[in-house]
Parts: structure tokens; C-alpha cells; sequence
């Protein structure tokens, strides 16, 4: 069976900057974070970690400077592609991605010379920062470069009492996987 690379987004997952909220709902903590992507791929084999994406110059689009989007990347495996294409089917309409181009779930399977480089990205720490804009047509643009020194400082002030307990997710037959690395790595 093929492993597959599953990412999940939903804007729901969008934690503004301490002073900024804009007062129709509080912002998600990292508790309830995990706890809605976990949600969405229960039932399925996988090993994932919750990713911040670094959205700056926001005010126009969003009415606050800048703002974090949580999205998970997981490691799924033990199911076919018919079936995780009807999982992704029942979880799409549960979540919406911040662009309105974009898939709020995309699967692709992994060929087995890239896995190494799909753990890496999935595990890798924040290097980019996306910015958005409103097009004469309306709809978002969005572009993306290497984060400036003043926004890795305001991510670090955003992430620095986070533990990889906290940003790591399981499921199924990931949940040993996940069990054995963390009580490995707390051994350090």
C-alpha cells in the first residue's frame, strides 16, 4: 500500500496577534488546534505535526497586521487511494481554506525515493512568509518569500512555549510511532 502526504487547512484555524482579535470569535488555542485536525482524520493510520503559516502585511484583507493560519501535514498510510479520496470527500465540506482557489484537503501519494524529503517538509520549521492581497477582481492574490529577521522574532514571540507534544498528531498505527519518538526525545 502507498503512503500518502495529506495536508488540512481551515481558516477557522487562524490566530490573530495578542490585541487584535476581531471580536466575532476568540482565537483558537493550540489545545483546540490539534484537536480539530485530529478530528478530521480519525480513522485513518497517520503521523502529522501542526504547522503555523506566517501571513504579514494583512491589514487591507484581514484589518490586523498579520496573522498565523494552523494547518496539519500527516503521513497517512494502510488505505488505498479510492478510500482516501472519499475520506477527503466527507472532510472538505467541514473546512474552508483561506483562499477561495485553494483545497481545504489535499492527498498525494509519495513515491518512496521522496519520502525522506515529505518528513523533512512536514517537520521543518517556518522559513517563509505568505502575503495577500485583494485583486481588481476581487478575489486574493497571495505570494510567498523567505521570512525577514523582524517576522522570525514576532513567529519565535508566537511559538516559543510551544512542545512537540503539543504540535505532533496521531491516529491509528501512528500512535505508537508517536509514543516511542516522544519518550525517545525527552530521553535526550
Amino acid at each position: 500500500m502507498p503512503i500518502f502526504f495529506v495536508t488540512l487547512i481551515d481558516e477557522a484555524q487562524i490566530v490573530y496577534p495578542a490585541g487584535c482579535e476581531l471580536g466575532w470569535r476568540p482565537n483558537p488555542g493550540i489545545v483546540d488546534i490539534r484537536r480539530h485536525y485530529r478530528r478530521a482524520l480519525q480513522g485513518l493510520d497517520y503521523l502529522g505535526m501542526l504547522d503555523p503559516a506566517f501571513y504579514v502585511s494583512t491589514q487591507r484583507v484581514q484589518g490586523v497586521p498579520r496573522f498565523l493560519l494552523w494547518h496539519a501535514h500527516a503521513l497517512v498510510w494502510n488505505t488505498s487511494k479510492c478510500a482516501l479520496d472519499a475520506w477527503a470527500e466527507r472532510v472538505r465540506p467541514t473546512m474552508s481554506a483561506y483562499l477561495p482557489y485553494a483545497s481545504a484537503v489535499d492527498c498525494r501519494v509519495v513515491k518512496p525515493w521522496d519520502l525522506r524529503q515529505v518528513i523533512w517538509y512536514a517537520n521543518k520549521t517556518p522559513y517563509k512568509q505568505y502575503q495577500v492581497w485583494r485583486r481588481d477582481s476581487g478575489s486574493l492574490g497571495q505570494q510567498k518569500r523567505n521570512m525577514n529577521g523582524i517576522n522570525s522574532v514576532r513567529l519565535y514571540a508566537e511559538l516559543h512555549d510551544m512542545t512537540l507534544p503539543e504540535l505532533t498528531l496521531a491516529g491509528g498505527m501512528g500512535r505508537p510511532v508517536l509514543s516511542h519518538t516522544e519518550a525517545s526525545a525527552s530521553s535526550w
